[in-house]
């Protein structure tokens, strides 16, 4: 094998058939039986990149090219981001610092189209009129600006370095930490098929369950999937405490890793120089996590790589280096209300959560928030 191809520049030189036949040499030489599903071209970014769509249990993998040379992490600020982004930041400084004139231009706007919430936007009017907000405090302004944000921006991303990064095959997207597959119910029948051990921890909830919802949580214990396959066959989830070690040493014994910070970032980004993976522009419909309809949020697309990757900022990924997560800040900017950039900016390739806000003890993994993928090596 020639190891060379496998880089990105000897990689995209290649036409699609030596590209499989690539892979399916490569595919001989690992420890781990994946197999081959096809080729497929990923595009974001104005980064095109064809690869290898792989199996492994019925998860989707890719084949993503090393690099060499890579820079990576961030010192820029907002440095690169459009007319129409610096808008939308100016605007949330608003809503901030001048909370009066920005409900009256979203009441302006409302009254414009007919807007069904007008209503709602008279009454925040009138309660800021009756009871007007103090001025704001000099470091509250400080921080609200765009000197403030770019420095903000920069204490909290990673440093810049140039880094190699070998070949790797990466799971396409996210698992949560301490949720395992223990079997099926079929609702339809009543039959189910449940491991040894956890029929005990599921039986109550079993045939309880609202199969109207495509899922059934029941926090702690367990949760009802619905296939893809059946509306009325459901997998069934079971919560098991994991720590950090655990999950490490359950990788390890399949024969993966979890990606370092430099892995996830290039992951994330290709080594694209613009703070977010998707550019320097926010889509003008916001589909962005939490703020669209089901199914239409932009960021769960495929990246240039095929991943879905830094998409939710509840959803902390967790990585092998002492910055520990990757990809979110458990949601704390968009539940403290943060003005938009602030609740995008967990989300952005480079950006690393304040290490007390994460904590990673024996008791916290398998919460909701803390997910992982896993990935190979190719050396």
């Amino acid at each position: 094998m020639q190891y060379a191809e496998l880089y990105a520049d000897g990689w995209a030189a290649l036409p699609t058939e030596r590209k499989q036949e690539r892979i399916a040499s490569l595919l001989t030489e690992l420890p781990i039986p994946f197999t081959f599903v096809g080729m497929r071209t990923f595009s974001l970014n104005g980064i095109v990149n064809e690869t290898a769509v792989l199996d492994w249990m019925g998860r989707s993998f890719v084949f993503i090219p090393g690099r060499k040379r890579v820079v990576l992490g961030w010192d820029s600020g907002i440095e690169g981001l459009d007319e129409s982004a610096r808008k939308n930041i100016e605007f949330g400084f608003e809503s901030v610092l001048d909370p009066l004139t920005w409900w009256k231009k979203q009441l302006a706007d409302a009254k414009a189209v007919e807007d069904e919430n007008v209503s709602y936007f008279e009454a925040q009017v009138a309660e800021l009129e009756a009871n007007p907000r103090e001025e704001p405090e000099d470091e509250l302004k400080a921080f609200y600006s765009y000197k403030g944000l770019e420095a903000y921006i920069n204490e909290n991303t990673s440093p810049v370095r140039t880094v190699d990064l070998p070949p790797m095959i990466s799971e396409c997207e996210l698992n949560e930490v301490g949720l395992i597959h223990v079997g099926q119910v079929d609702r339809r029948t009543k039959e189910h098929r449940v491991k040894p051990g956890y029929f005990d921890r599921v039986k109550a909830c079993l045939y309880d369950f609202d199969t109207k919802f495509e899922m059934a949580e029941y926090w702690g214990q367990c949760r009802f999937q619905r296939t893809k396959t059946d509306p009325l066959l459901y997998n069934i989830y079971v919560h098991e405490r994991t720590t950090r070690e655990d999950l490490v040493a359950r990788l390890r014994v399949e024969g993966f890793s979890l990606p370092t910070e430099d892995q996830w970032e290039y992951l994330c980004g290709a080594g694209h120089r613009t703070l977010f993976p998707f550019g320097n522009r926010f889509d003008e419909q916001w589909r962005y996590a939490h703020m669209s309809e089901e199914g239409e949020n932009v960021l769960e697309q495929p990246n240039m790589f095929g991943l879905t990757i830094a998409y939710d900022p509840y959803k902390y990924e967790t990585v092998n280096s002492s910055c520990m997560v990757k990809g979110g800040d458990g949601g704390s900017a968009l539940c403290g209300g943060a003005p938009f950039i602030y609740t995008m900016l967990p989300l952005a390739t480079y950006w690393r959560e304040t290490p007390a806000n994460v904590q990673l003890g024996d008791d916290n993994l398998a919460n909701g928030y803390y997910f992982y993928r896993r990935v190979l090596i190719v050396e």
